[in-house]
């Protein structure tokens, strides 16, 4: 449940720092929205890296 919620935080971050730099007139200054974007594939890949050492640890013969 947690993944998810996580993956779904990164996905909007990405989209919302994507429109912030291809606006003509943007609201937010251009670093704002670079370290949104950049925290957005940042929170993803971890969150992907953490899923799978869990998947492979889960599946591990005891």
């Amino acid at each position: 449940m947690r993944g998810a919620l996580l993956f779904k935080v990164a996905f909007w971050l990405v989209v919302v720092g994507i429109a912030a730099l291809l606006t003509p007139n943007p609201a937010w200054p251009e670093w704002l929205a670079r370290m949104v974007l950049s925290s957005g594939i940042a929170l993803g890949l971890t969150n992907l890296g953490v899923s799978l050492y869990r998947m492979k640890r889960d599946t591990k013969p005891r």
